[in-house]
């Protein structure tokens, strides 16, 4: 994983680290307020050997003293010391635990001794730290006292007396908090990143280029309103969205300018990813910019070509290859008529046979011939055989992937179910990327380009009439024969 992948990682689960950090000081802060205040007291003692007027003396002494302030350190710190104490002071705790609450450490490079007494009460913590120096004191006499003398040659002085002190110094609330959101970040941080590789949908380019060896011919950002209409025709032709449709017309033209791809299967690896919208928005552009173009709803289990285009459902694909009806008695022309559209037809009872048989390739070959393109919207490839017996007899095959669902296992499988049976895969097209995602990645047009105030844009080929306007959902018989099965007059 490079900085960029962490960056994205970051820009797709900025909510996780941001709520871990806050349910981290939170958690931080219930327990500051939960937790039982302690209190420290603190007194100092210097060690001295007895006073001698001898230079010499007095400097053998002071390193005495500096050798044997080190064994007193852990005098102060025992249990026989806080043993006294707690018999003194009438508490209620064992000499270890009372033992437990009391440091003591060495100034370095002198003969001063400091003791720090912790405890929940400041003046208890206050009333140990006396008792200790005073007990302590009388020790070190007793110790350092020769046989046969009445004098200790060591003498402990309090320096610094013990003090109450009443702010406690735990918890540090405003330490703890920060500590907390510290924590608390970087866990979240932990999360978005782990959340980002054992995430296996499609959100990127790369993704797609990674498993299927094929770049994106295309991106279509996230739009309610193309949603709801199916169609770019009925929304402004300035939009991101018909530009992004655009865009891909035109990386499908110049796949191979020589031989660019006329037969075109478009398919996805699941329902739902918006395969249908691409067919019938890439068969209407193609009609707009002057092409001739058969679209043909091969999607016998579940059609939706008519059903955004507003054409008639009834007779279509499986008549035609049943033999009852010819092809020109039930292709339905589109717009002025450069478009026709090849519904579905009734359900047969085995769509995959007829799909793969000798009279839907002979079909295709007749499309062929009177059109410039023809657009086929396949079932998906997961699903059924349909897509894959289509692809076939096409050029190739152009797959659409929704953002942030397909999986990777799925784009995998739906790739090399197309390259078992040697089907070309022409490209893929990234559908409903978020409009969030899309302007951290560069995807699509995000920056318009309007036409002049007062200008009005010409009709568009595929654009419908006043008369359309009014039966907007009839527009399969506006031409009396489509170039689908009508011939190609005058080319």
């Amino acid at each position: 994983m490079d900085l960029k992948d962490v960056l994205n990682a970051l820009r797709s689960g900025w909510w996780l680290v941001i709520g871990a950090g806050l349910a981290a000081m939170a958690a931080a802060g219930v327990l500051s307020w939960l937790a039982t205040p302690t209190y420290i007291s603190s007194t100092q003692l210097f060690v001295s050997t007895s006073a001698s007027t001898d230079t010499s003396a007095a400097y053998q002494g002071n390193l005495f003293s500096q050798q044997r302030v080190a064994s007193y350190a852990e005098l102060l710190t025992g249990v026989q010391l806080a043993g006294l104490v707690a018999d003194e002071l009438g508490l209620d705790m064992s000499p270890a635990a009372l033992a437990g609450q009391v440091t003591a450490a060495v100034v370095p490079d002198t003969v001063i001794l400091r003791v720090t007494v912790t405890d929940t009460s400041p003046l208890r913590a206050q009333d140990i730290a006396k008792s200790l120096a005073r007990h302590f004191s009388e020790r070190v006499s007793e110790l350092e006292t020769p046989a046969g003398s009445e004098a200790s040659t060591v003498k402990v002085a309090v320096v610094e007396e013990a003090a109450d002190n009443f702010t406690p110094v735990s918890p540090n609330v405003q330490q703890n908090l920060i500590l907390g959101l510290v924590i608390g970040l970087l866990a979240g941080l932990g999360i978005a990143l782990l959340r980002t590789l054992l995430d296996d949908r499609i959100k990127s380019a790369e993704d797609v280029r990674a498993i299927t060896g094929k770049g994106v011919i295309g991106t279509i950002l996230e739009d309610p309103m193309l949603a709801d209409t199916h169609l770019v025709s009925d929304l402004n032709q300035e939009s991101v969205s018909a530009e992004a449709f655009r865009s891909i017309r035109t990386n499908l033209q110049f796949l191979d300018v020589d031989s660019p791809p006329r037969v075109i299967v478009v398919s996805s690896a699941l329902a739902g990813e918006g395969k249908s919208t691409l067919a019938v928005n890439l068969a209407t552009l193609l009609a707009q910019s002057g092409s001739r173009v058969a679209l043909i709803e091969a999607d016998l289990r579940r059609p939706r070509v008519t059903r955004y285009m507003g054409l008639i459902s009834g007779a279509g694909l499986t008549n035609v290859l049943a033999g009852t009806v010819s092809l020109h008695e039930v292709a339905q022309p589109w717009g002025d008529g450069k478009l026709s559209v090849l519904a579905a037809g009734p359900m047969p009872p085995n769509p995959s046979e007829m799909l793969g048989s000798a009279q839907m390739r002979t079909l295709l070959e007749d499309l062929r011939e009177l059109n410039d393109f023809v657009v086929i919207d396949a079932p998906p490839l997961l699903a059924v055989s349909d897509a894959a017996l289509l692809a076939v007899m096409s050029d190739g095959c152009v797959m659409t992937t929704r953002f942030g669902a397909t999986r990777r296992e799925q784009l995998t499988e739906a790739a090399a179910t197309l390259d078992r049976i040697d089907a070309k895969l022409l490209g893929v097209v990234l559908n409903r990327v978020p409009q969030s995602v899309a302007k951290g990645h560069g995807y699509g047009y995000g920056y318009g380009y309007e036409a002049d105030p007062g200008r009005r844009p010409a009709d568009r080929a595929g654009r419908r009439s006043e008369g359309q306007k009014k039966a907007p959902r009839v527009r399969g018989r506006q031409a009396s024969a489509g170039p689908v099965g009508a011939g190609r007059s005058g080319r």
